[in-house]
């Protein structure tokens, strides 16, 4: 009778000792998936995204100033080396976390051309892309890059470019319209244009003025600081 008492003992707790294996895999799993939930999220918050880095990037062969423009206005503001370095640093203030982005349910972050409702390409005549200015709630920077089209022919050795929806695109005139986003990861559109193409009313490497089309770019972007800075830099021209 003492040996079936023993027995009974040691299979009676045998399912006792699973069970606790059992929790401690289950813990083991729920804390390896918390873990890399944190990387995952820790990562995302270190990396951040430049909207402009492709156009701010230094380039030795191009020259580089901009023309800005205050709000409602179709003249550019008279700037200073001063006012051009503060405009640069100004621009450079657009990026943001891929963490940020992701918990306002924006996950792409490449440029991508305007499109219509029916997924077609914007265009805009050469005409339109001259006189496209400032708005009432958006000051416009342009970037002046050295002209792209030497002897009549685009030089796409010199021409600054960006990939946009698998398209390159060439250009050495860069319009952007910045508003305020109020801190959220919102957009900002670019209007990049060959200039000789677009003032020119001459053939200019097969293209004419009449023919010239451009379509715009959008791009996410966190411009509340940039807002703020050109707002500052136009005050301060302003005033004298």
């Amino acid at each position: 009778m003492a040996k079936k008492n023993t027995n009974s003992e040691v299979s009676a707790e045998q399912p006792v000792k699973v069970s606790h294996k059992k929790a401690n895999i289950a813990v083991i799993i729920v804390a390896a998936i918390t873990a890399l939930l944190l990387i995952a999220i820790a990562v995302m918050c270190a990396v951040r995204v430049d909207p402009l880095d492709k156009v701010n990037a230094p380039d030795s062969k191009k020259s580089e100033y901009y023309e800005l423009y205050d709000l409602d206005s179709s003249t550019p503001l008279t700037t200073n080396a001063s006012a051009q370095s503060k405009i640069r640093a100004a621009l450079s203030t657009m990026d943001f976390s891929v963490m940020n982005a992701v918990l306002q349910w924006n996950w792409d972050y490449s440029y991508n051309f305007v499109r219509n409702s029916d997924d077609d390409k914007i265009t805009m005549t050469a005409e339109e892309i001259k006189n496209k200015s400032a708005t009432s709630t958006q000051y416009m920077v342009e970037y002046v890059y050295v002209s792209s089209v030497v002897n009549g022919k685009l030089n796409k050795s010199i021409a600054k470019k960006i990939e946009v929806d698998g398209e390159t695109v060439y250009f050495d005139r860069l319009k952007v319209l910045i508003g305020n986003t109020d801190n959220s990861v919102g957009e900002i559109y670019l209007y990049p244009y060959i200039y000789e193409y677009a003032t020119n009313k001459s053939a200019e490497d097969g293209v004419r003025y009449e023919t010239y089309k451009v379509t715009p770019v959008k791009v996410r972007a966190n411009t509340t600081e940039a807002f703020s800075a050109l707002q500052k830099i136009v005050t301060e021209i302003n005033n004298g």
